[in-house]
């Protein structure tokens, strides 16, 4: 008898077992919808920016010859008013020339300042609509910079933004946590939407907030929760004036706050 009850508890437990492994699948699976889902949400908040411009450069002798620059890359629209951000060095070629030396004819100089005047800037929002844009506000050490596109373009071709609220961002979002970047691939793949599923693997807590993360994998990105909320974009880590080369995802709430400074920059 308690052969026979031992046996029918085993026969009863093997289907209980088995929708355990069934919803943990389910559960994994609803993640990747899930992303999908927010990939076709906010894929349309997805421009590629070419900044042109003329680098020009002091020097401990002469300056440098002006030298014109062409530079392509993501940005992410953060307001109704299609207010564009990008990674500042991403679209800048002067950002960490200072202290640097460079050879002019036959004499070594050494870089005092360097800056970049944009002559034009194009965004572009992968549903062939292309809108000029005026850089408005650059900070060199966030490595942050805003783009506004021009008003009357956009009022001609009756376009309306599609945007990322970063007033919904992830306030308690931590080492750990899941999270997933959002990005477009290079022209091979016709700047195509794309996404990368990882995790925070670490917060820096300075002067400014950085998540370190394995979803932001290229300037410009930006990061979300599972569920999301914007944890931050993509940028390079600028220490003492330098590009360090290295990435972190810069907090959505600072973010925020610096493009309402760049907003009241572009009123000007």
């Amino acid at each position: 008898m308690k052969h026979s009850i031992r046996h029918r508890a085993a026969v009863f437990l093997l289907p209980i077992l088995g929708l355990s492994v069934f919803t943990a699948r389910a559960q994994e699976e609803s993640i990747e919808v899930k992303c999908r889902k927010l990939l076709e949400q906010y894929k349309g908040a997805l421009v590629v920016v070419t900044a042109k411009g003329m680098l020009k450069a002091k020097t401990s002798g002469e300056p440098l010859p002006d030298r014109d620059q062409q530079r392509r890359t993501l940005g992410v629209t953060v307001g109704d008013d299609g207010l564009v951000v990008v990674s500042n060095s991403a679209i800048d070629a002067s950002v960490g020339l200072a202290g640097q030396q460079a050879q002019m004819n036959e004499k070594v100089v050494t870089i005092q300042s360097a800056s970049t005047e944009f002559t034009e800037v194009e965004i572009s929002y992968g549903d062939t609509t292309l809108l000029h844009g005026k850089v408005v506000r650059q900070d060199v050490e966030a490595d942050v910079a805003f783009i506004m596109p021009d008003s009357a373009e956009a009022t001609a071709l009756n376009k309306k933004f599609e945007k990322i609220d970063l007033s919904q961002f992830a306030a308690t979002a931590e080492t750990a946590d899941q999270v997933f970047g959002l990005s477009r691939s290079s022209a091979v793949y016709g700047y195509m939407p794309t996404l990368v599923i990882g995790r925070i693997t670490g917060v820096f807590k300075g002067e400014r907030t950085f998540f370190v993360t394995d979803a932001g994998t290229a300037q410009g990105v930006p990061v979300f929760t599972i569920d999301g909320k914007p944890v931050g974009v993509t940028v390079i880590r600028i220490i003492e004036g330098q590009p360090s080369g290295v990435l972190g995802t810069l907090s959505a709430g600072s973010i925020q706050v610096m493009a309402n400074l760049a907003r009241e920059a572009a009123k000007n």
